[in-house]
């Protein structure tokens, strides 16, 4: 439990390790298999690439960093020396750009037979017919070196097991060089088929393989569709004929970094039950087995609902845990249709819960309407993921911090721009803007939190010292979720800064306000502290 608590809660140091074999498989004919000597070990690779996690690429987004590696897009190690996951460098490749979904320019294939990897493996099928099927070279340690290049389906179990013998084959034979496995951008299919190797060779649980997914995504893993994807890693079992020497693991698992952006972690109501520890308070879990037709507000048998039942469970198992239960619908139909809609599919959970015994000191309800979708609506299972409920994190027990290592190890100096960063008193020009630096908003939230923050009263003296001025107040998310909801998000931040000025006397007809999403950030969304600014209220003078 403590290894879950610490991956869970993204702040993790620990150790991996392998397992005793049951049964071997038999040794190729040796003079099918490319030859490298024993220089070219797992740790040679390890000191070469600096192999200092799982997270760490030797090739970035654009397939700089490595020029021996180049050709290759988001390459990360899997096992050191053994096996590696990332993408094909197409989209961005400077001399022989073409489009995204194909296999590795040749360049690539050249550069990892040169590194001396034995195979690379395409994980989809389209313009597979374009692979450079062998490729012979001088290696990096002077020896003749044949690389095969070959396409198999990362959701054909029995591709799946042929890729994880080919990994065994080159973590147990001397002889055999390591194992490029890749898709197109080095984030979903290579990233699934890492967390099946992680099972496999390094002990993962399902928990944590699924997490490691999520964090090497490199963000992109919003989408619905993606639970697949988390369920095919769940339901993998490691094959008991490639298994390890025991300690062997020890040697070739890289670790997680010890630091996590806990943003890029992806939470279901699951966790709450297993770890509630890992996670933060006002966080939103969707309960996603709770699906709500057209128009509807209840759903049959909510005693046999999967999530209904962990969410039950999460309750009656601490007292002190307190949810917000909120209800959402698609943008079909009015407003006031839709805020009324998720109301009652709010109070239908809220009712089950209470009649299954839940103090109503521990869950409240609300209905949100359309205005915070998940998903986008553009496209039907977007719509029917959005007719959700989501559980907000209220209050929890506390659980101490003794074991956990501080997030403050990700704030860094920043300093606004220049040009933002200007004094009221200051003589304002007409279309100038200005951050109220000292405003900020938590995630996901709308409220301003504190009515005697210092920018807003500055910002009040001025407009009530100059009574011409006319402004319009721009409110900005970082790019966490989806531009439809962070659109939304925006504006109901500036709209609640509007209502502040308004309320405090300044009339309305000098003021506007409008929302731009998570259109130009003033900081890094990467890091907390840069998303931290970016969730901010711009003013722009409009007329003097």
């Amino acid at each position: 439990m403590t290894r879950l608590i610490l991956f869970f809660y993204l702040l993790i140091s620990y150790t991996l390790w392998g397992q005793v074999p049951t049964t071997s498989i038999s040794v190729q004919d040796t003079s099918k298999v490319n030859k490298i000597t024993d220089s070219l070990s797992p740790k040679f690779y390890k000191v070469r690439y600096n192999e200092t996690d799982l997270l760490h690429k030797i090739t970035d987004n654009f397939g700089n960093n490595f020029e021996d590696l180049y050709g290759t897009r988001n390459m990360r190690p899997i096992l050191h020396g053994i096996a590696y996951r990332g993408g094909g460098n197409n989209y961005y490749h400077k001399t022989d750009k073409r489009k995204n979904q194909n296999p590795l320019p040749p360049d690539g294939v050249l550069n990892l037979c040169k590194e001396g990897f034995s195979k690379s493996v395409y994980l989809y099928q389209r313009n597979a017919d374009s692979i450079i099927d062998n490729t012979g070279c001088n290696c990096i340690n002077g020896k003749n070196n044949n690389l095969e290049y070959v396409q198999l389906d990362y959701f054909d179990p029995n591709h799946i097991r042929e890729m994880v013998k080919m990994v065994y084959k080159s973590a147990t034979q001397d002889s055999v060089g390591p194992v490029y496995l890749h898709c197109w951008n080095g984030w979903h299919a290579s990233g699934y088929i890492s967390a099946i190797l992680l099972k496999q060779f390094c002990g993962y649980s399902n928990l944590e393989a699924t997490s490691y997914w999520d964090i090497a995504t490199d963000g992109a893993n919003q989408s619905p569709r993606y639970r697949t994807i988390r369920k095919q890693i769940n339901d993998f079992v490691p094959f008991k004929e490639f298994k390890l020497v025991d300690g062997m693991g020890e040697k070739i698992c890289p670790p997680m970094p010890k630091i996590i952006d806990s943003a890029d972690i992806h939470l279901e109501i699951e966790h709450l039950v297993v770890v509630p520890e890992a996670i933060p308070l006002n966080y939103r879990l969707i309960l996603y087995e709770v699906k709500f037709g057209p128009g509807q507000t209840s759903i049959t048998n909510p005693e046999n609902n999967a999530d209904l039942q962990k969410l039950l469970e999460a309750l009656e198992k601490s007292a002190e845990l307190k949810l917000e239960i909120g209800g959402h619908t698609d943008r079909s139909g009015s407003e006031a249709k839709n805020k009324q809609l998720s109301k009652q599919r709010a109070k239908f959970v809220y009712d089950f819960l209470i009649k299954k015994g839940i103090s109503a000191d521990q869950i409240t309800y609300k209905g949100f309407g359309s205005s915070f979708p998940a998903f986008s609506n553009k496209y039907k299972s977007g719509r029917e993921n959005n007719r959700r409920i989501e559980v907000k994190i209220i209050q929890k027990k506390d659980f101490g911090s003794e074991n956990l290592v501080d997030e403050s190890a990700y704030e860094e100096d920043f300093t606004t721009p220049k040009e933002l960063n200007h004094h009221y008193h200051n003589k304002l020009k007409q279309n100038e803007r200005f951050v109220l630096d000292r405003l900020t908003f938590e995630p996901n939230s709308t409220v301003i939190s504190d009515s005697l923050n210092e920018d807003l009263l500055q910002m009040l003296r001025y407009f009530n010292a100059n009574p011409t001025i006319k402004a319009e107040i721009g409110g900005f998310t970082d790019n966490s979720g989806i531009s439809e909801k962070n659109d939304s998000l925006s504006l109901e931040r500036a709209k609640s800064v509007y209502s502040y000025f308004v309320e405090n006397g300044i009339v309305k007809s000098r003021l506007s306000y409008n929302g731009y999403g998570d259109k130009n950030p003033i900081a890094p969304n990467r890091q907390r502290w840069g998303r931290d600014k970016n969730r901010r209220i711009e003013i722009k003078i409009t007329e003097i």
